[in-house]
């Protein structure tokens, strides 16, 4: 019973102790860069074309293999010679051994080698490319699931203060309905919104919960984990366009793909072209060939030593593939063109877009800022109206639907103006250096 009672205090000290627990948007950042699959996917791909990157891969260096080989024979054997000599020998064996230490190595192939290494570098180049676009699509989600969270908190602090203000209003008006200078409609008209605004503060608690629960299937957490996020939803005011569009066409990780990819047709036409050139292959070997036999002429035949050339090969006609292969390649160089092309179109057509709405976004946060004082400050008229009896409590719950609704909106406005600057800085190439 005593080391029950001792579980159950540990188990209650350590959530209090990781309720109490903050997480920064940089260490959720950190942990997504961490545990995210499709980040580690895009890495262990960036790493494959990182590996493969490399001269032997481009056919740049020689081929060495050893070999050895072994046969033996038992045979009867009758020869004659034109000395007169004459041989017979039932179960002549025979022993061959052949150890050899072959190179081969393309020293020219038209240019194709080289072609083909530098199209291993792009593809080397992409896979960064690609982690970079995994990394900030995912931290983009991160950032937009944390400010969630805070924009919940938000609109909850606004809850309370309503609530607040709603049990002020129903205690007044339950004084003024005992000491008879208030209605029993009143009362209970005000009962019963100090009631939905409760149910309403519950409800916006769960609404952070689940925000929460969000954020930790991005960050691959186990769905239950609880911590402290800020409240505060910053935003960067001052971003411009043309800045924005100039670093969009240097930096955009999709657009720099897509320029990657017309440097990969360039090298596919390249290789098709030097088909039309010939291959000279080098052959170096070394090997011993020993040969024993216990009947015949030679009882011992054995070479030791180098030997080696150079091979070329030159295709003058293979039935016109060559020049279909590089028509091909030059069609698919006009494509990558092309999607360039529209890739960079769409790019920054939803730069506009997203450009335009952020600005909308801050005037809209501006004036509903304005807006939220005007009906503060008219809550706190009507409220005092109330107290002394020269407004009802329609008008004063009005001025509190007023108050709630324009504190909500604000709330509402800062995330969407977030959520459009962070888009922004994904479309540039800049939420991440």
């Amino acid at each position: 019973m005593k080391r029950l009672a001792l579980i159950l205090f540990l188990s209650c000290l350590f959530a209090h102790s990781f309720a109490q627990s903050f997480l920064s948007l940089d260490s959720a950042i950190a942990i997504v860069l961490k545990n995210n699959y499709n980040i580690l996917i895009a890495q262990n791909n960036s790493k494959i074309a990182a590996n493969s990157y490399a001269p032997g891969e481009a056919g740049m260096l020689p081929d060495i293999s050893i070999g050895a080989g072994i046969s033996g024979s038992n045979n009867n054997l009758t020869q004659h010679y034109s000395t007169g000599l004459e041989v017979n020998k039932t179960g002549a064996v025979s022993t061959t051994i052949a150890p050899i230490v072959s190179l081969t190595w393309t020293l020219f192939d038209g240019t194709k080698m080289f072609a083909l290494y530098n199209q291993l570098k792009l593809f080397r180049d992409e896979g960064i490319l690609n982690l970079k676009a995994s990394v900030q699509d995912n931290i983009a989600s991160v950032i937009e699931a944390y400010y969630n969270i805070a924009q919940q908190k938000q609109l909850l602090a606004v809850a309370d203060s309503v609530m607040s203000v709603y049990k002020e209003e129903s205690d007044i008006a339950e004084k003024k309905y005992k000491i008879g200078m208030g209605s029993k409609l009143d009362f209970l008209q005000a009962e019963v919104s100090y009631n939905a605004e409760r149910s309403a503060y519950l409800k916006q608690e769960i609404n952070i919960t689940n925000a929460i629960v969000s954020l930790n299937q991005l960050l691959e957490l186990p769905v239950e984990t609880l911590y402290n996020t800020a409240d505060s939803l910053p935003i960067k005011r001052n971003l411009v366009y043309d800045s924005l569009k100039a670093n969009m066409k240097s930096q955009n990780p999709a657009l720099q793909v897509s320029q990657t990819n017309i440097n990969v047709a360039e090298d596919y036409v390249k290789e098709a072209r030097a088909g039309h050139l010939p291959t000279i292959n080098l052959g170096l070997n070394y090997g011993l060939s020993q040969t024993q036999s216990n009947a015949g002429f030679a009882l011992l035949n054995q070479s030791l030593g180098f030997s080696g050339g150079l091979t070329l090969t030159w295709t003058l006609f293979n039935g016109n593939i060559i020049n279909i292969q590089q028509k091909n390649a030059e069609i698919m160089e006009l494509n990558a063109k092309f999607q360039y092309s529209e890739a960079e179109l769409q790019a920054t057509a939803t730069l506009l877009e997203t450009y335009r709405q952020y600005e909308v976004n801050l005037k809209i946060l501006q004036m509903d800022e304005e807006n939220f004082v005007v009906a503060k400050e008219n809550m706190s008229i009507a409220f005092a109206q109330f107290k002394i009896g020269t407004s009802n409590i329609v008008q004063l719950q009005q001025a509190q639907t007023s108050f709630a609704t324009a504190g909500g909106q604000v709330v509402s406005d800062r995330y969407n103006a977030k959520v459009s600057e962070t888009q922004l800085l994904v479309l540039a190439g800049q939420l991440i250096k």
